[in-house]
């Protein structure tokens, strides 16, 4: 978006450009290659976050165990505890998206992730031990 740019662009340079110019050069350039910089900073940001959501969503990355005993998923989920439970529920069976539940618990979305992959890591060691 031109507006979006045109204040980060503009915030940049207040806050940090004006200090830096020497007074040495053209004006023009150096206003240039802020801009320049930040329009690379925002598409660069936006091309990232649509990689993230083109991701499979974690229900679609659920895989079903080769084996054809069954996994009481219920007695797993109880003795993981609560935090673990809940948040796997939410993603797994709820279908929440990471996102989301960072909002939800005001964590950011790298921290939600690492918790779900430590709960999953307990899940497969409780299930081996069963």
């Amino acid at each position: 978006d031109p507006e979006d740019l045109a204040q980060e662009a503009g915030r940049r340079f207040f806050t940090v450009g004006i200090h830096q110019y020497s007074g040495k050069g053209s004006e023009k350039s150096y206003l240039y290659s802020i801009v320049k910089s930040t329009f690379i900073q925002i598409w660069r940001s936006q091309q990232r976050r649509k990689k993230r959501e083109e991701i499979v969503s974690p229900a679609d990355q659920v895989q079903q165990p080769e084996s054809t005993a069954k996994l009481d998923v219920s007695f797993l989920l109880s003795r993981l505890g609560p935090p673990c439970s809940e948040l796997l529920e939410r993603v797994y069976l709820d279908g929440a998206s990471y996102p989301t539940l960072a909002a939800e618990l005001d964590l950011a979305e790298s921290s939600v992730r690492a918790k779900v992959s430590r709960c999953l890591r307990r899940a497969r060691e409780l299930a081996q031990a069963t």
